[in-house]
């Protein structure tokens, strides 16, 4: 038995980043549906839980601030429960970028966490809409295939899709839209349809219980493939489901709850467990947000 290379259990971590943050990053900006002005001012704080087959997976946390000039955001996750034991990591993500007459201009993301026991971190900068690496850790993903500039040219990262596609949505007023996202090892193009108003009921996970706009959602990976994991595989379209609400006056709606297929834990549930927002609080936030 090789025991050198990580099994389906110990890569379940890792493969949980990029679908959250896809799915559930993105649902923020595809729900909002109020002017403008009024949905792009203050801060908006989120926690959420994770669950697969009823135990408790994962822990995250987000923060979004905006104003008419720019933007910044933060997302923490690290595994929870059994998963934890298993195989732990934890990410931090931060973004800072300005609004343009076209969407948004990001100007820095940065990563950095742990997973397998091995510290990662990623620092992009962006010029001329282009992502450039700057640094990363490990300097080589030999597990990986490189994404060739041609693949991430016109991406933006998840933490700047939130607050291009708020402003895209507002004059839509749909969840529909479309945005490709790469994080410094992959690319993903990922879609979203607008299913309607659903009534979701109360249960020991979370405190909503009401009416939220569903958003379903395709994902493909399009460059930045596993070496050693089927290719099909990864290819595959990947579907999930988002349900918003408008829980913070002056606020776009957050998902309050996320549902998504995971290879290896099957169904992947995040339930919203907190929010709070500060209206025009943008100023003293921001500079804290971004290291």
């Amino acid at each position: 038995m090789n025991r050198s290379r990580p099994g389906p259990v110990r890569r379940t971590a890792a493969r949980l980043l990029a679908p959250i943050l896809a799915i559930n990053l993105v649902a923020v900006g595809f729900g909002a549906t109020q002017p403008v002005a009024a949905a792009s001012t203050g801060t908006l704080s989120m926690q959420f839980d994770g669950y697969a087959h009823g135990l408790i997976a994962l822990k995250m946390a987000g923060e979004l601030s905006l104003d008419k000039a720019g933007y910044s955001g933060r997302l923490t996750m690290r595994t929870a429960g059994m998963i934890n034991w298993l195989s732990h990591m934890d990410s931090d993500s931060t973004v800072r970028g300005h609004f343009t007459a076209a969407g948004v201009d990001p100007t820095q993301f940065d990563s950095t966490g742990t997973t397998r026991g091995a510290a990662r971190a990623m620092h992009i900068l962006y010029e001329a809409g282009a992502p450039k690496i700057v640094q990363q850790e490990p300097a080589v993903d030999d597990a990986r295939t490189q994404v060739p500039s041609s693949d991430s040219a016109g991406t933006i990262d998840t933490l700047s899709a939130i607050a291009l596609l708020v402003r895209q949505v507002a004059e839509r007023g749909t969840c529909d839209g479309a945005v490709r996202l790469f994080d410094g090892r992959r690319v993903t193009a990922l879609t979203a349809h607008t299913a309607g108003y659903e009534t979701l009921s109360l249960s020991g996970k979370t405190r909503f219980n009401g009416r939220a706009l569903r958003c379903d959602f395709d994902g493909v990976r399009v460059a930045g493939f596993v070496k050693t994991d089927d290719m099909a595989q990864q290819r595959r379209t990947r579907h999930g489901s988002a349900w918003l609400a408008p829980l913070v006056p002056g606020a776009p709606p957050v998902p309050v709850k996320v549902v998504f297929d995971n290879k290896a834990l099957g169904q992947v549930t995040l339930y919203l467990t907190n929010v709070t927002g500060s209206p025009g609080a943008v100023a003293q936030n921001a500079a804290g947000l971004v290291r």
